[in-house]
C-alpha cells in the first residue's frame, strides 16, 4: 500500500477538531487509539523533551479537572502535540522506503473441525476435542452474520469458579459485531494459577484449537483476533499475549490474577506484543490492586503487569494520566510500537467485580462481599479498545 500525499497542516488541524474535539469526551476518545509513532531516529532525538511534556500535560490534567474529568488546557496541549506528531510522521513516510506504509497482517490459525454453531444473532453451547479432553464453550454469532464478509473474533475467559454461561450473562459480549466464544475452563479454572487443573500450555492449545475450528467454519478476520478475561481469566489472557503475540491483535484483562505461571516463557523474538487494556479496582479484596499472595502463590499488582507490556511494546515509561467520570483514572503510555497501545484504568470505587455488571454474578471466587463499580461499563471499554486494533 502506498502512502497518501501529506495533508496540509491547517487541514490536519481542522480534521483533528472534527474527529476529536468533542467537549467533555475528547481525551477519552483520543485515548482509545494508538499514539502516532515516528521513525526510530526521531523518537530517540525527542525522548527527553517528550517526557518533560508528558509530565507537564499530566500536571495540567490533575489541576482543576472538570466534572467530566477533562481539562481544556490539557486538551489543547494534547491537540497541538498530536498535530506535531502527525506532521513528523507524514514527513518520515515521504522519505525513502518507496513511501510504503505498514499494513495489517493475518494470524496463522490453521484448520480444524467444523463447528455446529448457532444461527446469526443466537448463542449455543459447543464441544471441541483438544488434546485428550473434550472442551466446551458458548458460541455467539453477530446479528446479520454472512459469509460474504469477515468478522473479528473475541475469546472470553471467565474467572475462577465462573462458567462460560455466567460470563455470557454479565458481559453481554454477544451483542457485539463479532464472533464471540465464551471459553469454559477445566474445573472452572485456567492454567498458570496455583489451583489450575490443566498443565502448562494445555489451555493455550485449547485456544488455538478453537481458533482453527472457527477459521474453518466461519469467515474470520485473521487480523482482528482478540481476547478478554476476568480474574483468573485475565491471567489467562496475559498468558496468551505472552505466548501468542503473533495471533492476538489486542487483549484486555479485568481484575486479572497474574500468577507466575501466566507470564513465563514469553515469545521474545517478535517486533510487537499485543495491545493491552488492563482494568482493576483499588477496592479489590480478592486480587489486590497492588499484588499479593493467594492459594499459596504470589501474583503481580496491576501496574506491575502493565509495566511488562509497556516494556515489550517499547513505549515511553511515563504514562499520560487523566481523570475520567466517577473515580476512574486512565493511564496511557505514549510512543509504543506502531499500531499498538497500552492503557490502564484504575477504578477507585471498584472491587473484584466486572464494572457495570448488573447481574451480580462476576467475581464468583471472592470470599467477601465486593463492590461493583458503575463509574464505567467494562464491556463497552473493552470492546472500544480491542476493536481499534489490528495485527500489524
Amino acid at each position: 500500500m502506498w502512502a497518501e500525499a501529506p495533508v496540509p497542516a491547517e487541514e490536519q488541524r481542522q480534521r483533528w477538531d472534527r474527529e476529536n474535539w468533542t467537549g467533555g469526551s475528547g481525551v477519552s476518545r483520543w485515548f482509545s487509539r494508538p499514539f502516532p509513532r515516528a521513525s526510530a531516529a526521531r523518537r530517540a532525538g525527542r525522548s527527553v523533551t517528550f517526557l518533560v511534556a508528558t509530565l507537564m500535560v499530566g500536571a495540567l490534567v490533575w489541576v482543576g479537572h472538570t466534572p467530566a474529568g477533562e481539562n481544556s488546557e490539557a486538551l489543547e496541549a494534547y491537540r497541538e502535540q498530536t498535530l506535531q506528531q502527525n506532521a513528523e510522521a507524514a514527513a518520515a513516510a515521504s522519505e525513502g522506503a518507496g513511501n510504503i506504509v505498514p499494513t495489517a497482517v493475518e494470524a496463522e490459525l490453521g484448520k480444524g473441525p467444523k463447528i455446529d454453531g448457532p444461527a446469526p444473532g443466537k448463542s449455543t453451547s459447543i464441544t471441541l476435542r483438544s488434546g485428550d479432553r473434550n472442551r466446551k464453550g458458548v458460541l455467539s454469532l453477530p446479528e446479520g452474520y454472512t459469509k460474504e464478509q469477515s468478522y473479528p473474533v473475541l475469546l472470553a475467559y471467565p474467572g475462577y469458579k465462573e462458567s462460560a454461561q455466567s460470563m455470557h450473562k454479565y458481559t453481554g459480549f454477544d451483542k457485539l459485531p463479532a464472533i464471540v466464544v465464551y471459553m469454559q475452563g477445566v474445573s472452572e479454572s485456567w492454567e498458570g494459577a496455583p489451583y489450575s487443573k490443566t498443565k502448562d500450555g494445555e489451555d493455550v492449545r485449547f485456544t488455538m484449537d478453537m481458533l482453527a475450528a472457527l477459521n474453518t467454519t466461519y469467515n474470520v478476520d485473521r487480523s482482528r483476533i482478540y481476547a478478554a478475561g476476568m480474574s483468573n481469566g485475565g491471567g489467562m489472557v496475559a498468558k496468551l499475549a505472552c505466548r501468542k503475540p503473533d495471533v492476538f491483535a489486542a487483549v484486555s484483562a479485568v481484575s486479572g490474577a497474574y500468577y507466575k505461571g501466566t507470564r513465563t516463557n514469553c515469545v521474545q523474538d517478535t517486533h510487537r506484543a499485543p495491545s493491552m487494556l488492563e482494568i482493576h479496582g483499588t477496592e479489590d479484596e480478592t486480587i489486590s490492586y497492588s499484588g499479593g499472595k493467594r492459594h499459596g502463590g504470589t501474583y503481580l499488582g496491576a501496574r506491575e503487569l502493565v509495566d511488562q507490556f509497556v516494556a515489550r511494546n517499547g513505549c515511553q515509561p511515563t504514562p499520560v494520566t487523566t481523570a475520567l467520570a466517577g473515580d476512574v483514572q486512565r493511564q496511557q503510555w505514549p510512543m509504543c510500537t506502531a499500531g499498538t497501545s497500552v492503557v490502564h484504568l484504575r477504578v477507585g470505587d471498584g472491587g473484584h467485580r466486572w464494572p457495570g455488571d448488573a447481574s451480580g454474578t462476576s467475581g464468583a471466587a471472592s470470599s467477601s462481599a465486593e463492590s461493583t463499580s458503575y463509574s464505567l461499563n467494562a464491556t463497552t471499554e473493552v470492546w472500544d479498545f480491542l476493536s481499534n486494533h489490528r495485527l500489524t
